[in-house]
């Protein structure tokens, strides 16, 4: 892991921030307001490149009512590699992962299996030549 990448932990609770605040209905100019940081803060909190320090993670589990262990689950300590970050996280981060993953929620089980079926294919190694 070079100095410019995240840390797959920060990572992690960066994508848990999101998904918290969006759940909650909120913007990131509201949730940076309340808590007294800029709205680019909560940006770059979101994105794992700046890390959230722990009186911040308290100001956030409370407005958000959410309980600070929420935002480690699916951290398995043993096994989070230095270089790499969870899948999950990674794409939750990116500014372009919101949309999709809400619309995605609302749409029946079977739907959702053929969507994935279909990325899964756009995604295989022979189509990205």
């Amino acid at each position: 892991m070079t100095r410019s990448q995240p840390h797959p932990v920060d990572l992690h609770v960066g994508s848990r921030l999101r998904l918290a605040r969006t759940s909650c209905g909120l913007s990131q100019e509201e949730l940076a307001s309340t808590i007294g940081v800029s709205f680019q803060q909560i940006q770059k909190y979101e994105r794992g490149s700046n890390r959230i320090s722990a009186s911040a993670l308290f100001r956030f589990c409370t407005r958000l009512s959410t309980p600070i262990d929420w935002f480690f689950e699916g951290l398995d300590a043993p096994t989070v590699r230095m270089a790499e970050a969870d899948p999950l996280s990674t794409f939750l981060a990116l500014d372009e992962a919101r949309e999709p993953a809400a619309l995605m929620a609302r749409l029946p089980l079977e739907l959702r299996r053929r969507l994935v079926a279909l990325i899964r294919v756009s995604a295989s190694p022979a189509d990205m030549a």
